[in-house]
């Protein structure tokens, strides 16, 4: 009798399992690419929804600029809960020399759970893959990559379709705290080609702010263990003082970054300081690692969306 009891609870788990997997098969997500003019280089995002219609208003409104490029259907394999785009130069039908695509996030996913926030009162954007597409004076004319996605149930590819642009650039402001190009800040010391575009340091540091603010209870969550060793790595790059080093806190951290943010007048020193503060979190390692990529990511969105920039640090989180 109780074999039998045994058994009929691991057909109910099975069935259990064969439902839920059902159901996530069952649910059909919608994704969609578009693309922005950055200056010299095209920013190519894709975006995921359970409705395309509600995409497609998100764009029109806070994108008006953009131009929508293809849109797939898909649902998740019920044994993952993400889904990936692979950019890793998959062998490609068409050639792409003098091409360079690179996404400002690695690895590149979109999670399921923040995919079905979106629409709520709290979570008015959808979680998004940014791709920077920059082409050499001597690149093909027109470029079709082709981009999978894994975690999903059947076979899906993305595809980047441009063309080189014969117009040149805006290069000038007349903001005394506005600055044309922007570079990606290097782990290594190195910089990427600078993109020329318009940027106000004085808004962008606003929203570097308010982001780490309102994230604020997620980051007070990590253990406090290791607060001395985040406080110690801090403390190494010159982020923090002695005495925020010697009693140690997540509210004085923000506080020390922000108060040095205010003096920062470039956009290189705005980007070196976001990756020191991102670089000592990875180096502490653990949940402190997932804060510093959730982090990074809340930034690279909020100052897409609220000033149509794209923010690129060059951080290895591997």
């Amino acid at each position: 009798e109780e074999q039998n009891a045994h058994q009929q609870l691991e057909s109910d788990d099975s069935d259990s399992t064969s439902v839920q997997s059902q159901l996530s098969e069952a649910t059909k997500y919608a994704g969609l690419v578009y693309y922005e003019e950055k200056g010299v280089e095209d920013l190519v995002t894709f975006t995921a929804s359970k409705d395309l219609n509600a995409l497609v208003q998100y764009i029109e409104q806070r994108h008006s600029q953009a131009e929508m490029g293809q849109n797939v259907y898909f649902s998740f394999h019920p044994s993952r809960d993400y889904l990936e785009l692979k950019l890793d130069h998959t062998p490609q039908k068409y050639p792409f020399d003098g091409w360079t695509i690179q996404s400002h996030f690695e690895p590149c996913e979109l999670h399921r759970c923040d995919i079905d926030k979106f629409g709520d009162a709290s979570d008015p954007i959808p979680p998004c893959c940014l791709i920077s597409v920059n082409k050499s004076p001597r690149a093909v004319p027109t470029l079709h990559y082709s981009i999978p996605l894994e975690g999903v149930v059947r076979p899906v590819t993305l595809y980047i379709h441009r063309s080189l642009r014969t117009t040149n650039p805006r290069t000038s402001s007349s903001s005394s705290n506005t600055i044309n190009e922007v570079t990606a800040a290097s782990s290594n010391g190195g910089a990427s080609v600078p993109a020329i575009v318009d940027v106000d340091v004085d808004k962008l540091k606003k929203v570097i702010n308010s982001v780490l603010v309102s994230q604020f209870a997620a980051f007070a969550s990590l253990p406090k263990e290791a607060i001395p060793d985040l406080a110690n790595q801090l403390y190494s790059v010159h982020l923090i003082n002695s005495a925020v080093r010697d009693n140690p806190s997540v509210e004085k951290f923000i506080g020390e970054f922000k108060a040095s943010l205010n003096f920062m007048t470039e956009m290189s020193e705005v980007q070196e300081h976001c990756l020191k503060f991102l670089n000592s979190f990875l180096a502490v390692s653990g949940s402190f690692t997932s804060a510093a990529k959730f982090l990074y990511q809340k930034w690279i969105i909020a100052i897409k969306t609220e000033l149509g920039i794209d923010f690129i640090i060059d951080i290895n989180f591997n």
